[in-house]
């Protein structure tokens, strides 16, 4: 709680006096280049701009950061790589990317329904700043890849959908028939355990696959993100009722050198930028979803739709397998878990309860 309150206090300062004192052109000046893996134009950019202009303020413009689109200089999941060789300064990913290398990444930015813990994205986050989960998260990095990056959770997304369907599915098992683009990882391996068939590609080639057919349905991120790439021209049928993503967080990773070659007032800086940029994303995402399903119900003709009630069952029924193989296989792995269980068991009971309230108060609504 002390760090966090020390790096909202650091923030208020530095915005009242516009940076640390003495001229920026007396001072080394910083100019990084951001990838992001998502397109132009996405609800993702937006947010980077806004965190890239809040450090150029903060900072009286000794440190600029330029952001670029997916594509831009390297493919969305060659990003780590790129940044570890200082081929780019930072990128925006998403942890989970690097599953393949790792399993544990899906822990962090996009648990399984929680890690079958409980943790919603708010307690998930809690875990991230106050409950150790930022030190495992930096372990994972540096240690388990033995990447030379310093890394920050900067944008909780979630929850993502269900997903779009070209008809929407009335049972699980109707579901398990579809060809459905899904994230890979774990994800993934939970849709293969369940009998499905996941087809892993980037957002900018999902149009044109589901116009040739190629699959059946499609995850990506969220409403508003959704509504930006366009899904409801091939996919008419959305529901938002997914668990393989309910909380996805995106992060940031900044080229190991390029960080230590900031002096330690602009890496506080880059920190607090990334703590602030947590409570602008929860708070743009509430909005601009909620904005983005009336216009795809009132205005593209899109019908939304409850996921089938058998398809939860099902998937916790998998997750857990999945969960249990890796925390078998591999220790860090099972080191996570762990933290995020503990963790769960305090502050699930307490989310219980005003979960109640939450229903009340959306029960007093609907009476008017």
């Amino acid at each position: 709680m002390k760090r966090i309150l020390t790096v909202l206090c650091v923030a208020a300062l530095l915005l009242a006096i516009g940076g640390f004192s003495g001229p920026a052109e007396a001072q080394q000046q910083f100019k990084w280049k951001l990838q992001s893996a998502n397109p132009a134009g996405t609800p993702h950019i937006e947010i980077l701009n806004k965190f890239a202009m809040t450090v150029d303020k903060m900072s009286a413009g000794r440190l600029k950061i330029e952001v670029l689109p997916s594509g831009a200089i390297v493919n969305p999941f060659e990003i780590l790589d790129a940044v570890n060789k200082g081929v780019i300064d930072c990128g925006q990913w998403w942890t989970h990317y690097a599953t393949g290398k790792h399993p544990a990444g899906g822990l962090f930015s996009a648990p399984l329904g929680g890690s079958g813990s409980g943790l919603d994205m708010f307690n998930h986050l809690s875990w991230y700043l106050r409950g150790g989960g930022r030190d495992l998260y930096l372990e994972y990095y540096q240690k388990i890849l033995k990447a030379d990056v310093m890394a920050f959770l900067i944008a909780p997304d979630g929850p993502e959908a269900f997903g779009w369907f070209k008809t929407a599915p009335k049972t699980n098992a109707d579901y398990l028939k579809m060809r459905i683009r899904m994230s890979s990882g774990l994800p993934s391996d939970v849709l293969k355990d369940m009998g499905g068939i996941p087809v892993n590609m980037a957002g900018q080639e999902i149009i044109p696959a589901g116009e040739r057919g190629l699959i059946d349905a499609v995850e990506w991120i969220n409403t508003a993100s959704d509504l930006k790439l366009g899904l409801y021209d091939v996919f008419k049928n959305y529901s938002i009722q997914g668990l393989h993503q309910a909380i996805d967080i995106m992060d940031i990773v900044i080229n190991g050198k390029a960080w230590r070659s900031l002096p330690p007032d602009l890496q506080m800086i880059v920190e607090v930028a990334t703590t602030a940029t947590i409570l602008e994303s929860i708070m743009y995402f509430v909005d601009e979803n909620s904005k983005a399903l009336q216009i795809l119900t009132r205005e593209k003709g899109v019908k939304v739709f409850d996921a089938p009630p058998d398809y939860a069952p099902a998937f916790i029924k998998s997750a857990k397998k999945v969960l249990a193989k890796f925390e078998e296989q591999d220790p860090f792995f099972k080191k996570v878990l762990e933290s995020q269980r503990k963790f769960a068991g305090q502050v699930v009971p307490f989310t219980r309860e005003t979960a109640k309230l939450t229903v009340l108060i959306a029960g007093a609504a609907e009476g008017n």
